[in-house]
Order: structure tokens, then C-alpha cells, then sequence
């Protein structure tokens, strides 16, 4: 529920900052990408601009997001918690929805068909403290456990972002058009094979039921 919970916080500030203020382009999401088990935070930005820049102001928004936290309020912070559990509480208005959320917790092999109830209890419990940390940990550009892949994608044609030498890479205290630097980042590693890469990673551990289920039996018992 942190990363969650997290999302709920920047969301708002995501579209508000990169979109409105920064105008990088049209289309400005953030939210949780999930596969396989796994999950992680995502933006994603179309823009006009060049991959490599638009790269830059995503930093400097996450290293903003910070002190957005630290300086929240606690009444801030609730109505966060709130907002989020009334959104996982919320029943399906439709039954192909609820019949979507009960297969998916059978072909993960999860089988915790009261997912959202227990989540929510553990959400409510959560302290301003607790998303500090995970933020410090994982979010931040400095986060000791922090793994980010930036996926780019560029139009070549007329009038398209160009080429990445055409774009000016700012360093930590350099302001361009007035907007707050980018953070000092790790030099990226370009991935020129992904299968190659792919196969040079570790796997995750595998996530254990929620409910321990037999599933050796081929024999009906109707």
C-alpha cells in the first residue's frame, strides 16, 4: 500500500507540474505499473520535446516530491489515506469487473479473494513517517535500492524531438527557463540487446498464497 499510497500523493502534482506548469506535452500520467507480481512507479510523458529532457524534468519533479511531503499536513495526509481507501472499497458497479478481480487472484495463485478489506486495514495504519521512508529508499535519486529503466521512444520524421545531441544536458544548479534543476542522477546504462539484458537479471522470489490451495487433484468433487 506505500507505493500506492504514494501515487494518491504526487498524482495531482504530476499533471499540475509537468503538464500545466512545464507544458511538456498533452498527455502526463503517472500511476503503478504492475507484471507478474512485480510493480513499480511509472510516468509516462508524450511530448514534443526530446526523451533526454523530458527525462530531466521528471527527476527534478520526483526530488520536488520531497518536501511536498514533508511539508504536508497531517489533515493533508488523512484525506490521502481517505481518498485512496474509499477508491479500493469501492464496489464494482458492474459483475465482469468483480468476475475480473476474483480470476485475477486465481491465475496469480494469490487467491485473496478479501484483498481490498485487508490492504485498507493495513493502509489506515500508515504514518506521514512511513511514506518518508519508503520515498528515501526507492523514489529518491539518491535511494539506495532505487532501479529505474527509461523507456524512450522518438520520432524521427518532420518536425518530430530531433536528436539527442541536439538537447542540452543541465547540471545540478543550472536553471533553463526558470524551472528547478535536475538533480544529480547516475550515468545512465544503454541497454543495446534486451534479451541480453534480460537474461543477465535475477529473478524475483515467488510470492506465496495468501490461501494454501491443493492443486495436484484432477478429480471433481461435484
Amino acid at each position: 500500500m506505500l507505493l500506492e499510497l504514494l501515487v494518491q500523493i504526487i498524482n495531482e502534482p504530476c499533471f499540475n507540474i509537468l503538464r500545466t506548469k512545464e507544458q511538456l506535452g498533452y498527455f502526463v500520467f503517472s500511476g503503478i505499473r504492475r507484471s507478474n507480481g512485480v510493480q513499480g512507479l511509472r510516468v509516462i510523458v508524450q511530448s514534443e520535446r526530446h526523451p533526454s529532457y523530458v527525462d530531466q524534468r521528471v527527476e527534478a519533479f520526483l526530488a520536488k516530491m520531497e518536501d511536498y511531503i514533508v511539508d504536508m499536513t497531517s489533515e493533508e495526509f488523512e484525506r490521502h489515506k481517505e481518498a485512496l481507501a474509499a477508491h479500493r472499497l469501492e464496489k464494482p458497479k458492474k459483475l465482469s469487473v468483480l468476475s475480473a478481480r476474483f480470476w485475477l487472484e486465481i491465475t496469480s495463485q494469490q487467491y485473496n479473494f478479501d484483498r481490498a478489506n485487508i490492504e485498507v486495514a493495513h493502509l489506515r495504519g500508515l504514518q506521514k513517517e512511513d511514506i518518508l521512508d519508503f520515498y528515501r529508499e526507492l523514489i529518491h535519486h539518491s535511494a539506495p535500492r532505487r532501479h529505474k529503466l527509461a523507456v524512450h521512444v522518438v520520432s524521427m520524421a518532420e518536425g518530430g524531438a530531433g536528436l539527442e545531441g541536439n538537447v542540452h544536458v543541465a547540471s545540478e544548479n543550472e536553471v533553463i527557463d526558470g524551472l528547478v534543476p535536475p538533480p544529480p542522477c547516475k550515468e545512465p546504462t544503454k541497454i543495446e540487446d534486451i534479451t541480453d539484458f534480460k537474461s543477465s537479471q535475477g529473478m524475483f522470489p515467488l510470492v506465496q498464497p495468501y490461501i494454501s490451495i491443493n492443486t495436484n487433484s484432477t478429480k471433481s468433487k461435484l
